[in-house]
């Protein structure tokens, strides 16, 4: 071939393609060489669209320097002007085979495995190479090297698209919802596909099935995989890679510090079939813990309520709507159950009388503390999941934002709506939370804006605040000059000027979901995806200390009015106390939700705090009470 290339078998075959082990006459190595085979009966724009594709994953490829990633030596035409790559021939066999031959692999594998292609899928994303078809055939294993190849349908910056409309690009089982409804493919597209592999791996069975293509297409869709039968320490990361939302999870980056760590855990105290289990992803309306909006919760250092403690063993009941009944002599009373869908958002009024919930059931909720008891009827009116709620500070307003990429105010006394609801925002509201002294309402969304809205004039600055990331958490400090937003990293945020503070908060390896400041306004705690809980001194914004890290990952916190106490929330569906001072844990995890916690609260004078969850329910615990409970 081409003068130089001796073919000596093949090695795979399909209709449009082989791949051959060849002999490099000239280097005197083994090469592998990629042909593309084109029937004659083929349209001539089909072909020359062929053609371009696989001249373009030879220069893909070529543009990538990386262990990972299948390395490209030449390209060249034969005599019918048909594309043939000189790639390295790796001496293994693709993770598809092995799962096919072993059966699933071990969760430590798995997540060896994992942690090589994330690597490979960062170097491919920083040169802004999208794959867009990660799968276990497309994975080649050498040894202990994990190779990434097949950059046939790889978008490339600076190229043309080479995709005709309503065109299916991909493996149906691992392509991404976005991909599959038709909308761009970005890197968060990879790492979907990435989630779906290790899922395969562990599993040794594809996250998602159908008797029928439309089948397939609809499961995917929705983003409902198969329950999990066997991760246990791999179930939290499966869980972000496959979320629904691009912007939920996590980075390339991030990816690989958590299934490198994943490597050294120790394995689950618990191994709870129904703690470990993926079960059905949420729908696009809930959320889980760590990209939790707290909203006025986290950032006001909002107040909860006083509230249900029940015995560990009801974290190993059954999930479902019915609150156990209460158990032992700590028992505070009963759940705040009710709404039709995940709770992702809880605040408390001023006065600490009335809590105010948030759900994926389009609808917001006051109860009356000390009755348990629902006030009035739900409000409505968003057309989407409710994701963000708070009070301002007279307690006379209740901000909230929703899925539907709006922000509403309600006269919190009357319960009625309060004009028009608040614009411009591209994608869903994450977060919402008023200055201190109530004149400001900052907005977040998916799309990483936030808006600084004059609530006298409902009107907003032209220029938003900007990240790379969707804002999910907001905070004002205490004097109100300094704004707190969490995306992949965080960023303060000068309020007179609109301008950021120099220097941004770094050191997480993956998406800040909650954060909050003390009293005094020099220290901000922030809650990572990956089991990461920070405190940072807000003057030279530095980390103090080595991170709190719970047992899972966290994303929701909220810190007592006094400062002293820190509750964090996992996605283990526990509650955890934290003494902040002294950095230890105050109690044993409380248990007692049934799915992922998602929103923190203190209520006012710090007595109690309120727990809200995907299983649909609030939960009131009383400080005193838990901080009796030792930790283990």
């Amino acid at each position: 071939m081409s003068g130089r290339y001796r073919l000596v078998e093949v090695l795979g075959e399909g209709g449009m393609g082989a791949v051959w082990r060849a002999h490099d006459e000239r280097m005197r190595r083994d090469v592998a060489l990629k042909q593309l085979k084109i029937p004659v009966s083929l349209a001539t724009g089909v072909r020359e669209q062929m053609v371009a594709r696989m001249e373009r994953e030879a220069r893909s490829i070529g543009m990538l320097k990386h262990p990972g990633i299948i390395t490209v030596h030449d390209q060249f035409h034969d005599e019918d002007g048909l594309p043939w790559i000189v790639m390295e021939l790796v001496r293994g066999c693709s993770l598809a085979a092995v799962i096919g031959d072993n059966g699933p692999l071990d969760e430590a594998e798995a997540a060896r495995i994992g942690a090589q292609i994330a690597a490979a899928l960062a170097a491919a994303h920083q040169a802004g190479i999208v794959h867009r078809d990660i799968k276990p055939a497309n994975i080649l294993l050498e040894g202990e090297r994990v190779v990434v190849t097949d950059f046939g349908i790889a978008a490339v910056p600076g190229e043309a698209t080479l995709t005709a409309t309503g065109a299916l690009l991909g493996t149906p089982a691992y392509m991404s919802p976005e991909q599959v409804n038709d909308r761009e493919a970005t890197a968060a597209s990879d790492m979907w596909s990435l989630g779906a592999t290790l899922y395969a791996a562990v599993e040794g069975r594809p996250a998602f099935t159908g008797g029928t293509l439309a089948a397939l297409l609809l499961a995917v869709s929705r983003g409902e995989p198969a329950p999990t039968r066997r991760a246990q320490l791999l179930a939290p990361i499966l869980r972000d890679l496959l979320n629904r939302d691009p912007q939920r999870r996590p980075t390339a980056e991030a990816a690989v510090a958590a299934l490198t760590a994943l490597g050294d855990a120790p394995p689950p105290a618990v191994a709870s079939p129904d703690m470990v289990s993926l079960g059905p992803a949420a729908p696009s309306l809930s959320r889980r813990a760590y990209l939790v909006t707290m909203g006025a919760a986290a950032l006001a250092l909002a107040v909860p309520v006083g509230y249900l403690l029940t015995d560990e063993r009801q974290a190993e009941r059954p999930r479902g709507n019915r609150t156990p009944a209460p158990s032992g002599p700590i028992s505070l009373g009963l759940a705040l159950t009710g709404h039709g869908g995940p709770v992702s958002a809880v605040a408390f009024s001023p006065d600490g009388k009335t809590v105010a919930t948030a759900s994926g059931d389009r609808t917001v909720r006051f109860w009356d503390v000390a009755a348990r008891t629902l006030l009035n009827q739900p409000l409505t009116g968003h057309t989407d999941a409710v994701r963000a709620v708070a009070f301002s500070p007279d307690g006379k307003i209740l901000a909230t934002g929703g899925a539907d990429r709006t922000v509403r105010l309600w006269d919190a006394v009357a319960r009625t709506p309060l004009g028009k609801p608040l614009g411009d925002h591209f994608e869903a509201i994450e977060a919402v939370a008023f200055s201190p002294d109530g004149k400001i309402l900052a907005t977040g969304d998916g799309d990483g804006t936030a808006w600084l809205w004059d609530l006298g004039t409902r009107e907003h600055p032209d220029a938003p605040l900007v990240h790379t990331n969707g804002v999910h958490a907001l905070a004002f400090s205490p004097d109100g000059k300094t704004l707190a937003s969490a995306s992949t990293e965080v960023q303060l945020w000068d309020v007179a000027i609109r301008s950021p503070v120099f220097r941004r908060l770094k050191g997480y390896s993956s998406t800040v979901g909650a954060l909050a400041f003390t009293p005094d306004g020099r220290t901000l705690a922030t809650a990572g995806h990956y089991r990461e809980v920070r405190l940072w001194n807000t003057r030279t914004r530095e980390p103090i200390g080595d991170p709190l890290v719970p047992s899972d990952a966290v994303g929701a916190l909220a810190l007592s009015p006094d400062g002293r106490i820190l509750a964090t929330a996992s996605e283990d569906r526990t509650v955890r106390l934290w003494d902040v001072a002294a950095r230890r844990p105050l109690s044993r995890p409380l248990p007692g939700h049934t799915d992922t916690v998602s929103a923190l609260a203190f209520s006012p004078d710090g007595k109690t705090f309120a727990s809200a969850s995907d299983d649909h329910t609030v939960r009131l615990w009383d400080v005193a009470v838990v901080r009796q409970r030792a930790p283990a």
